[in-house]
């Protein structure tokens, strides 16, 4: 975040001729000030909007030859007017637009972007471009996450630390980001079923957490008892607070997780999935480890779950965002014409 301490926003508007000079102490506030403000966003979404102003800001100063903050709006409609004209998505006029908006919201200053006529270009973009159907990938099904198991050597460390990723993502639906951060101090266990505490995850800004409950099953896919096997294997303790999934060190008869709290990496888990795919026979091209979260969300859609118990137990703010992981299945599909009471 004090990266970004230096952006002409913190020179402009609500900043300028704030700090007294020589005043270290208010001088130290208000860089704490600046930080907090930029908090208001998640990091990622600040960087992104950075980077969109970056390039906002060599336009004008190499194509316009004017200045880039505050933004004049006929400037800023030609800006985007270019981008029309290169960009093959209407996403990419979006993110200039909220670049730009970011930039002078947090100065303080009016943004050219309320300019009714730039709004019009960011919603004519939209016509122009198109809305491209977007290429996700397909969610996996029960049936494949149990061949996938059954094929697994639990024996070996590493198939059964993957394995165990694949069905709690499944039964879950978590995130990989969620997964990766679970601590052995949120895992707690009851009779017939597991509650797993999410401390931090995309859809919960605020931190509030939240909890995920699972229930023991009776199939070799039981995510509690491949959870259990798991920390057993490891012997991670009930009272730990270390991160269970870590990279494995493994050595001449040894095998153990690696000390350093360090989550494991979003590309072993990856690779690992699409190995497992493969050998299955198949592609693994067709799926990502997020078809483990819609995969869930998909099967439990289409076995009929409450839709408010659905979209608790995946931790959706909405139900827009919950339908977007939902693939329904031909049979649900034809049973609104079944239903039509011809």
């Amino acid at each position: 975040m004090l990266l970004f301490i230096s952006l002409d926003v913190f020179r402009s508007g609500f900043w300028r001729d704030q700090v007294t000079p020589g005043d270290s102490f208010i001088q130290g506030l208000t860089d704490r000030l600046k930080t907090t403000v930029l908090s208001s966003k998640a990091c990622s979404t600040s960087s992104q909007y950075h980077r969109a102003f970056r390039k906002w800001k060599e336009f004008a100063v190499c194509k316009l030859n004017e200045t880039c903050f505050p933004a004049d709006p006929f400037h800023v409609a030609l800006y985007l007017q270019h981008l029309i004209e290169q960009a093959q998505s209407p996403s990419v006029i979006d993110s200039a637009f909220y670049g730009i908006k970011w930039a002078h919201d947090m100065a303080g200053v009016p943004s050219p972007t309320d300019n009714s006529v730039v709004e019009n270009v960011r919603s004519a973009a939209k016509r122009i471009l198109g809305t491209a159907a977007v290429n996700r990938k397909e969610p996996i099904s029960s049936d494949l996450i149990r061949k996938i198991v059954s094929q697994a050597n639990l024996d070996n460390p590493v198939d059964l630390r993957n394995v165990t990723m694949y069905v709690l993502c499944f039964t879950g639906f978590f995130r990989f980001d969620d997964i990766s951060r679970v601590r052995r101090s949120d895992i707690s266990f009851h009779e017939g079923f597991m509650v797993i505490q999410v401390q931090k995850s995309k859809n919960d800004q605020l931190r509030r957490g939240n909890e995920v409950v699972i229930s023991e099953l009776s199939s070799p896919a039981c995510p509690v008892s491949l959870l259990k096997r798991y920390l057993d294997k490891f012997r991670i303790p009930p009272n730990s607070q270390d991160l269970i999934f870590k990279p494995i060190s493994k050595g001449k008869g040894f095998c153990k997780l690696v000390s350093p709290d360090k989550p494991i990496s979003y590309s072993c888990i990856r690779d690992g999935f699409r190995r497992d795919l493969k050998n299955i026979g198949v592609d693994p091209s067709k799926f990502g480890l997020h078809s483990l979260r819609s995969g869930g969300a998909t099967s439990a859609a289409n076995n009929g779950i409450n839709d408010r118990i659905f979209q608790r137990h995946g931790r959706w703010r909405s139900a827009e965002a919950k339908n977007i992981y939902v693939d329904d299945s031909i049979e649900q599909r034809l049973t609104v014409s079944k239903r039509l009471g011809l």
